[in-house]
């Protein structure tokens, strides 16, 4: 979820079910996949057949695990090919599936590999993969049989999971440079600017009401397409009660590809904060970002509290806050600069449990 500045992929996205690409078992014969393919579908995981991926047929190993670790094998297998006879540049493929931050054994991986060769393995990462010249590791052109995408596991389980494949610039963006919602006689004004616009079609305003999970859109308006201008929007919400509401921002462009912004918070007129129940990381902006987003986060009563970030292998990347925090909405900064791209999660604990949330660090 994002606020300031956003990155929306418009790469003529195509959502694929298991129908209509074969995410097949046997190496040399994958499912075709290419740019701007989204795949949503499930794996089961029974086999036993590689001892781990390597970067040569004598290594080193290019998966995570100790010497005796295995993966599954033959799970399954797509095939980007280059695109008149040119490699992507940049490749990005994400892998988006329902893990557990706080571990550190990962039981789904990505792994892109040189041909239908366990040996040629060129990345792995349970969520995220970039192939780029200014990453220094573009994917060559030399290969006509294309790349293999595996989605792999360590241990038989059923998956469901999503595969992303984005390739070159990705044009739709906006930069958005404030976002506000304040209760007025009338409503709730929701009020927003952008610094500059790129295939920007429409913009859509949701919103739901503290302690409930149904959000409903509550305005639409148009964008200003391709601006490097600044534009002021705003609604004004009239169909709203005396209780609190999160507002939500999200951008379209022509093709539907659409990104969430974040969310604000208009406290009911009572200004009674949210009951105990609703602690919960409310959002991030910008995200993806780099190098600093902000974290959203809201509090029902006054609690002690600690929000950490983590990356895809468990580990605690920061240490954000860790002491007592006072009821009511929240944000806090952090700063990624070190870190590498990729998936990162914000986790926020106390005596109410924990919520957990996905960012993208993209450099």
């Amino acid at each position: 979820m994002t606020k300031m500045k956003i990155l929306l992929f418009a790469a003529a996205m195509i959502v694929v079910s298991s129908i209509g690409v074969k995410p097949a078992h046997a190496w040399c014969d994958p499912g075709e996949v290419f740019c701007g393919f989204v795949v949503d579908t499930t794996v089961r995981f029974g086999h036993d057949d590689v001892e781990r991926y390597k970067v040569s047929s004598t290594g080193p190993y290019c998966t995570p695990g100790g010497s005796d670790d295995r993966w599954r094998g033959k799970a399954h297998v797509y095939r980007i090919a280059p695109q008149n006879a040119a490699v992507p540049d940049p490749l990005w493929i994400s892998l988006d599936w329902n893990d557990d931050p706080t571990t550190s054994r990962d039981d789904l991986i990505l792994v892109v590999l040189e041909d239908c060769d366990a040996n040629k393995c060129l990345g792995a990462d349970p969520h995220f993969l970039e192939f780029s010249t200014q990453n220094g590791n573009r994917l060559p052109n030399n290969d006509s049989n294309g790349y293999w995408i595996i989605v792999d596991s360590r241990r038989d389980t059923t998956v469901a999971y999503t595969l992303n494949i984005y390739c070159g610039d990705f044009p739709f963006s906006v930069e958005l440079s404030s976002f506000s919602a304040v209760r007025t006689q009338e409503g709730v004004a929701v009020n927003w600017s952008t610094a500059s616009e790129t295939d920007n079609d429409r913009f859509e305003v949701s919103r739901r009401e503290l302690g409930s999970d149904e959000w409903m859109t509550v305005g639409v308006v148009a964008g200003n397409g391709t601006s490097s201008a600044q534009h002021d929007y705003s609604i004004v919400d009239r169909s709203v009660s005396n209780a609190g509401y999160y507002y939500q921002l999200a951008g379209f462009d022509a093709n539907g590809n659409s990104q969430v912004f974040g969310s604000v918070i208009v406290e009911s007129v009572t200004e009674v904060v949210p009951a105990v129940n609703s602690y919960e990381l409310t959002g991030n902006y910008p995200n993806p970002f780099n190098p600093t987003t902000n974290i959203q986060f809201s509090v029902g009563e006054t609690a002690e509290i600690t929000l950490n970030v983590y990356d895809v292998q468990g580990r605690i990347v920061a240490e954000l806050v860790n002491g007592v925090v006072e009821a009511g909405a929240h944000e806090i900064a952090f700063d990624a600069t070190g870190l590498t791209s990729g998936v990162y999660f914000a986790q926020m604990r106390g005596t109410f449990g924990s919520d957990v949330m996905k960012m993208v660090l993209m450099k």
